[in-house]
């Protein structure tokens, strides 16, 4: 993801989790992975949905799998990452990279002439 909309959706993660959660950053340190938190003795967690917003008006909305990890018991982490590494490099405009963990349990078709992408949910045993 564009570093400066990761920063954005990190950010209220961060905002929004850190309510009822403190941060894990010696794992964060560890992982590369952020945001992540302590959830150390919690029977159920509270987290934030997350979806993606298409232009034409298709909305993706991801399970909690897709977009957070349970590293252990007692830490989660959100698995989206940033293109920081490529800062800097020009493209032709916004984009957005579908990790795997946001493609898990989504059919996904390419129609790269009409440059349209097209998604569904599925169950993927």
């Amino acid at each position: 993801m564009e570093n400066p909309v990761f920063e954005l959706v990190a950010q209220q993660f961060e905002k929004q989790v850190g309510k009822n959660y403190s941060r894990a950053t010696e794992v964060e340190n560890q992982s590369g992975l952020r945001p992540c938190f302590n959830i150390s003795g919690e029977n159920s967690l509270t987290l934030p949905q997350l979806s993606f917003h298409f232009k034409g008006g298709a909305e993706m909305v991801l399970p909690l799998a897709d977009y957070f990890s349970f590293l252990d018991d007692s830490v989660i982490c959100m698995t989206i990452v940033t293109n920081s590494a490529a800062e800097g490099a020009v493209g032709p405009g916004p984009a957005i990279i579908l990790g795997n963990y946001q493609q898990q349990n989504f059919y996904l078709e390419y129609d790269l002439e009409n440059e349209r992408l097209g998604f569904q949910k599925q169950l993927c045993k």
